[in-house]
């Protein structure tokens, strides 16, 4: 017999304070960087940094190009 799943953890999002498009969607904007690292690929250094997203928990912090944070969130790194 199927029963049906209860995720405890599924984010909740506020709607009031989302600025939703059209087509359902809302621009993802970064809050802060959390952490970095340095991975060494035989002779390349990849440098990635973590990044807390603005309408995501704690536990949803994800792991992104430094290079490419710099490009599109160059605020980011003004201090």
């Amino acid at each position: 017999m199927l029963r049906k799943a209860h995720n405890k953890h599924a984010p909740m999002i506020n709607w009031e304070q989302v600025d939703l498009k059209e087509d359902v969607s809302y621009d993802e904007q970064t809050i802060q960087i959390m952490d970095r690292k340095v991975y060494q690929l035989r002779n390349n250094e990849i440098s990635f940094v973590q990044v807390r997203w603005q309408f995501h928990g704690e536990q949803e912090l994800t792991w992104e190009r430094e290079d490419y944070m710099r490009e599109n969130f160059p605020f980011l790194f003004d201090l």
